[in-house]
């Protein structure tokens, strides 16, 4: 049985706070799109190399929700992380999910360095 938009998105949260790469890219559809400002990341392997590229420039980052709604297929998260170098006091994130999988998020967020 497929999970709800509600579970993709619990299961994607748990695997990116446990820094858990492999539960986090299964989330994923193949072709699934993440975009920031600096570009569209396409597929899997570009979308864990966001991952890894962001996570190692904000060492022992420590990530909260701040809030979520969920609407169908939509998700709207906010967040807020601190690192050993830097703090992000706002972040934001959308997800289009189907069919069990995340087809694109967006993100967006702030950096203060520390």
């Amino acid at each position: 049985m497929a999970r709800s938009t509600e579970q993709v998105f619990q299961d994607h949260m748990t695997a990116l706070l446990n820094g858990d790469f492999p539960a986090l890219m299964a989330d994923y559809a193949d072709d699934a799109v993440l975009m920031t400002m600096d570009g569209a990341n396409v597929g899997k392997a570009a979308i864990q190399g966001y991952f890894v590229n962001a996570l190692s420039a904000m060492p022992n980052a420590k990530l909260s929700v701040t809030g979520h709604i969920v609407q169908e297929d939509f998700v709207l998260v906010t967040w807020t992380g601190v690192s050993d170098v830097a703090t992000v006091p706002h972040g934001v994130d959308t997800f289009v999910i189907h069919d069990d999988k995340i087809r694109l998020q967006t993100v967006w967020f702030t950096i203060v360095p520390k």
